[in-house]
């Protein structure tokens, strides 16, 4: 008996001075708190063991035990190490709670499986397989961490939920074939050990509990069940990691209120005037690139490659105007493009789905919309940018088929589609420099490098030079057969093409973005003013948060959701170099001393 209780006091005062150490900011009564909290957790870890009389030392215990010290340890451990210097108040005590009934709960079923010896062998592998995965998810947290040297965040979670699954399989075809095959023998090696531990377990088990002891530890496999597992209320729904999830979860559910809230949306929106003034129908373009940075394309910066032939060419045509100044809010698609597609940016305090879109603003101007994506809906189908996209007159996406690369190149034939007798404003969202950028242009398209040979920085510069063919094309046919009065393009954040992408701030290289328009002689003409201040305007300062207001100025419209004072192409825009900020608010643009 003092075995078990030495093991309770060990797990309770280390559990307990842990938590004290990894918090911040938690105050006497939370101490005080989770000191009496912690104790009857341990005990309850422990007991099922001392009332079958199981050593310590015994594989059915230590596996367990393995499992509830990874849930103790890792949530908080990581969250310390990524925010302790910046942050002052955190504490995460039902990781440990959690931990320390997962023990005992898990104990209790494997001691139930050995007393009733019904399949012992078959519901101990099936217990196993719990363990394993319940294991996986510390487990998981501590790759993530090791790759980006950061606890999985906010910003982390939703690109995981969002995910695609092809943009899965790039991931890890990224990978050398040892390393795919490491990464899958690591965990099969770690299933099957527990495994084994488990069932040799049996024969090291007694089984002769008298009446009363079998009694307690089949309360308390219930009483943990409960009070772990309940919907909602359950002590693994209120973890770090878990509660990050449904946070984000919970975010996304509430964007679907955009839908839910459209009609209202409508009704109060006003718009003026409410038919495009050209002299025959005509089509306006708003393009948005994906992961493209300025800093490697050769129409922006100075570079050893010539990566942007038809838009560097386009420099010296007065019709185009560069705005090699502007940056994305945040290194993240959904996030940034939610807020450039809407009147909901970082310095307002509007929410996204109450907030008018541009489409929404497009369709009262007289023009009928057009959504064209290679993005396959962003790996979930009621993202923001989704949510947007699904309320054009006209919305499709690419096949996505699983393992199969579809270059931006298939877009083209969408604009085949568009009626040229009509006023159209259409937004075409490309694949563009994506990682794995080797997958983002035909092989015979290769420039530098050789076609099919992995090399991150010269992958991503023949994406570069893919996209401005890209790029070219649908100028020239929008041109030709559209009647294009005005194009915008912009990127949604940059990359780092020789680092792997980061979930959190990664440096103002992410956010350094490439932004060009195109006008028409004809637009020039009706539109001079708008055109002559973003002529004067091409070198000040901008966020693609911004970008629907600036929209709104190129459809040449007055609304009562629009402030000229966030347009770049309007006399009245405020932001200066000192004012603007990125990663949502967190860092301002004034700091990035690179150009």
């Amino acid at each position: 008996m003092i075995n078990y209780i030495t093991a309770v006091l060990a797990l309770y005062f280390t559990s307990y001075f842990y938590y004290l150490y990894i918090s911040r900011g938690i105050g006497h009564k939370a101490e005080f708190l989770q000191l009496r909290r912690f104790l009857p957790c341990a005990i309850l870890a422990i007991l099922p063991s001392a009332l079958a009389q199981i050593q310590l030392t015994n594989n059915l215990l230590i596996t367990s035990l393995i499992v509830g010290l990874a849930w103790i340890i890792t949530y908080p451990l990581l969250y310390w190490l990524t925010y302790h210097k910046n942050s002052t108040d955190f504490g995460f005590h039902f990781d440990t709670v959690f931990g320390l009934y997962i023990i005992g709960w898990l104990s209790a079923l494997k001691i139930l499986v050995i007393y009733f010896n019904v399949f012992p062998t078959v519901l101990l592998t099936f217990l196993a397989t719990i363990e394993f995965l319940i294991l996986l998810l510390p487990v998981a947290q501590w790759i993530f961490y090791l790759l980006y040297k950061s606890c999985i965040d906010e910003n982390s979670m939703m690109m995981l939920q969002e995910t695609h699954y092809n943009e899965i399989i790039e991931f890890f075809k990224s990978f050398s074939i040892p390393v795919n095959l490491l990464l899958f023998i690591l965990p099969t090696s770690l299933y099957g050990i527990m495994v084994y531990l488990n069932i040799t377990a049996l024969s090291n088990v007694p089984i002769d509990m008298n009446i009363y002891y079998l009694a307690a530890i089949i309360a308390i496999t219930i009483f943990l069940t409960i009070y772990l597992w309940k919907k909602g209320k359950g002590v693994f729904v209120r973890t770090g990691i878990v509660e990050l999830y449904l946070d984000v979860k919970e975010y996304f559910e509430t964007t679907k209120l955009y839908v839910q809230n459209m009609n209202k949306r409508l009704k109060d929106l006003e718009v003026t005037p409410t038919y495009p003034n050209f002299s025959k129908p005509s089509t306006i373009l708003l393009i948005i690139g994906e992961s493209e940075s300025r800093d490697y394309m050769s129409a922006f910066s100075e570079c050893e490659y010539d990566t942007t032939p038809w838009l560097k060419a386009k420099k010296e045509d007065s019709n185009f105007l560069f705005f090699p100044n502007s940056y994305s809010c945040i290194a993240h698609t959904v996030s940034c493009l939610e807020r450039a597609l809407t009147e909901f940016n970082q310095y307002n305090d509007k929410k996204f789905y109450s907030s008018c879109s541009i489409i929404d603003i497009a369709h009262k101007a007289g023009y009928t919309t057009h959504w064209y994506s290679n993005q396959g809906h962003l790996g979930c189908a009621d993202t923001p940018v989704t949510l947007v996209a699904n309320t054009s007159g006209v919305a499709k996406w690419t096949k996505q088929n699983l393992n199969q690369v579809q270059y931006d190149e298939a877009l083209l034939d969408y604009l085949d589609e568009i009626d040229s007798q009509k006023n159209n404003f259409v937004v075409i969202h490309l694949k563009g420099n994506h990682f794995n950028f080797i997958n983002r242009y035909p092989p015979e398209f290769t420039k530098w490098g050789k076609p099919g040979k992995y090399d991150l920085i010269l992958n991503y510069l023949n994406s570069i030079a893919y996209t401005d063919s890209i790029l070219e094309k649908i100028h020239n046919y929008a041109s030709k057969n559209l009647n294009l009065q005005a194009l915008l393009y912009f990127s949604d954040h940059g990359t780092l093409p020789d680092k792997r992408r980061s979930p959190n701030f990664d440096g103002f290289g992410t956010v350094r973005i490439p932004m060009f328009a195109y006008f028409s002689d004809e637009y020039i003409q009706k539109n001079n003013e708008i055109y002559q201040t973003l002529s004067e305007n091409q070198h000040r300062y901008f966020t693609n948060d911004l970008a629907y207001d600036l929209m709104c100025s190129i459809f040449n419209i007055k609304s009562n959701h629009f402030d000229e004072t966030n347009s770049l192409a309007s006399p009245k825009y405020k932001f200066t170099r000192e004012m603007l900020t990125t990663d949502l608010g967190k860092m301002y643009i004034k700091n990035d001393t690179t150009k």
